[in-house]
């Protein structure tokens, strides 16, 4: 009986002792100090990090003094200083260290990497991903980044599309640029509407309004445009319908030729750049005898100087060139058709005068 009595208290003792640890486990007050350990404000502010923010609404902020003094809401600030200054921004996403450090107002920003959009104060709507892409940008808006060092030295440029790493690296206040290509466009500090595809596509050019398509910071890429006077310039052969180039037509050489269509062409105009044939009428040109063309045209089947079909067939013809000989052939007939009208009218003149002498 003595035993059981003391089995009971010893129970009774026990389960006083996990009741108090129980209710002192629930009433422990959450630490309020800025640790090591999560904390959240108002159910809808999460925050992790020395002086990281506890303002806004709907936000997340985890590193040292990331978004320290927010009250914009729905922001997302993660690594040490991210979006410290931010103030009445919003809708922001900032990663990595300093990411959008220097925000205050600007919104709908996305910076992701090192430094990244650091000193955007104001501008918004912009996406920069890289380390140091955007990171001198202060009020620049609706530019997108991507690559690292992309943007590096846009301030208050606008609607530009930089990829590849250091793209656009020294633009300034230019706007509307594209560039796509590691270091394309990379030298044009305030030049507006240009496009440079490829690796240092478009690096030497400091205008506006200019296309390059490019592997290299040639001056002559293989593509170039400029789009404010409608012109096109292609450096290189072009096929159309063909990926052949052929370097020869017969015996004749077309190695240099630039442009190779198969399946026809239908144009309103042709106009070509040739000589012409008004040496026909110059003193001296030698109009060779009638009698000895037709001995010509009889042993060859063509005229003079004129391509037989059989050469047409297998070399082709340069349009200038066949267009020379055409009005040669032209000019020299009208040589014949004088001599001949000189010939009747010396002839008639002496059936006048035989008809005058028999009246």
């Amino acid at each position: 009986m003595k035993k059981s009595v003391q089995s009971a208290l010893m129970a009774a003792t026990l389960l006083l002792s996990i009741t108090s640890i129980s209710v002192n486990a629930q009433t422990v007050s959450p630490d309020t100090s800025r640790n090591a350990r999560t904390q959240s404000f108002s159910g809808t502010v999460t925050y992790d990090g020395s002086g990281a923010g506890t303002g806004g609404s709907e936000a997340s902020y985890f590193g040292v003094n990331s978004g320290a003094v927010t009250t914009g809401p729905r922001n997302s600030f993660f690594g040490a200083y991210s979006g410290t200054a931010n103030t009445t921004g919003d809708e922001g996403v900032f990663i990595g260290y300093k990411a959008g450090t220097a925000n205050t107002s600007g919104s709908a920003n996305t910076f992701i990497g090192s430094f990244s959009g650091s000193k955007t104060t104001t501008g918004r709507y912009n996406v920069f991903a890289g380390g140091y892409s955007g990171i001198e940008n202060t009020t620049g808006k609706t530019n997108s980044f991507l690559g690292f060092g992309a943007g590096w030295f846009n301030t208050i440029g606008e609607a530009n599309t930089f990829l590849g790493a250091n793209a656009g690296l020294k633009t300034t206040s230019g706007s509307r640029n594209t560039y796509v290509g590691q270091t394309a466009g990379n030298n044009n500090q305030i030049g507006s509407g240009n496009v440079a595809v490829g690796y240092k596509a478009g690096f030497k050019e400091l205008g506006n309004n200019k296309l390059y398509i490019a592997n290299s910071d040639t001056i002559q890429p293989l593509i170039y445009g400029e789009f404010d006077a409608g012109k096109l310039v292609l450096n290189g052969k072009v096929g159309v319908s063909t990926s052949s180039f052929p370097t020869t037509v017969g015996t004749a050489d077309v190695s240099t030729y630039k442009l190779f269509v198969k399946g026809g062409i239908l144009t309103e105009e042709v106009r070509i750049r040739t000589g012409w044939a008004d040496y026909v009428f110059q003193p001296g040109y030698q109009l060779k005898d009638l009698a000895a063309v037709e001995k010509y045209i009889e042993k060859n089947g063509h005229l003079p100087n004129v391509p037989s079909a059989k050469t047409v067939e297998e070399e082709g013809l340069s349009l200038g060139e066949i267009a020379k000989i055409q009005q040669e052939k032209i000019e020299e007939l009208t040589l014949y058709l004088i001599e001949i009208q000189k010939k009747l009218s010396s002839q008639q003149a002496e059936i006048e005068k035989l008809k005058a002498i028999n009246k």
